[in-house]
């Protein structure tokens, strides 16, 4: 993996975990932080997933977000 790549993964995963998250399953109003954030990359195509568990109902759920490729652009 090049240094350039790296760099790209882990400003992406950093990204991800800046951003605010809901329970899907509950309504409560706490955002929630993934417990886990991968990246991968399958074919042409790269996603972001991020693992979650409300502190509220404790329930699990996941969510993959598909890289445009726009971090980094100017």
């Amino acid at each position: 993996m090049s240094s350039d790549h790296s760099n790209s993964k882990q400003e992406i995963i950093e990204r991800i975990k800046s951003m605010v998250f809901l329970c899907i399953y509950c309504d409560s109003a706490n955002p929630i932080a993934a417990s886990v954030v991968d990246y991968e990359h399958q074919g042409s195509t790269s996603y972001a997933t991020a693992f979650f568990i409300c502190p509220d109902c404790r329930n699990k759920f996941v969510v993959k977000i598909q890289d445009l490729g726009k971090v980094g652009d100017s």
